[in-house]
């Protein structure tokens, strides 16, 4: 069965898409797409991962984060279908090793500079006034992360469903 890789977090705070943003995709995805959603992490985001992915059949939504090493997480985004996360490694590598990938890019950093390149790559984010603003934490940001909150989880899905059917090379976007 296809899956789509589904990686909610970063290093750092300041890049991640909201959790409950991320909750709203993957209900999305269970109801429109007939694959398994796989979602992975570093063992110390295993709790939040878990509140992530509780709400949804396991059969359908696997959390595989903190479980096996990262040779086992390579191998589920290479086969992946389409992989989803914010600007991270995951993020990096899934595009390196051309799998279709959407990055959720905020505006701590200068996009051009640091997205994810490759020609199944589509960097979605939202220019506002502030950014870039090079904060290293969430709790930095006098706007509540406007610049991740404001792209929406219909927009992630409506884009990874374009990128699935259809591949159409490297791509940024700027959400309304």
């Amino acid at each position: 069965m296809s899956h789509i890789v589904v990686a909610p977090f970063s290093n750092s705070d300041i890049r991640d898409w909201p959790a409950a943003h991320y909750r709203a995709l993957i209900a999305r995805l269970v109801a429109e797409w007939d694959g398994l959603v796989r979602v992975v992490g570093a063992p110390s985001q295993a709790i939040r991962t878990r509140e992530i992915v509780r709400p949804f059949d396991p059969n359908r939504v696997v959390n595989d984060c903190g479980r096996g090493g990262l040779e086992d997480t390579a191998d589920l985004i290479r086969s992946a279908a389409c992989v989803i996360g914010n600007n991270s490694g995951i993020a990096h590598l899934a595009a390196f090793e051309g799998v279709p990938t959407v990055c959720v890019f905020g505006g701590a950093h200068q996009r051009l500079e640091w997205r994810p390149l490759g020609s199944h790559v589509v960097t979605l984010s939202r220019a506002i006034a502030c950014s870039p603003c090079h904060f290293h934490h969430a709790a930095h940001c006098p706007y509540g992360l406007a610049c991740l909150e404001q792209i929406t989880p219909d927009a992630v899905f409506e884009t990874t469903s374009r990128l699935i059917n259809h591949a159409p090379g490297e791509l940024f976007a700027d959400v309304a």
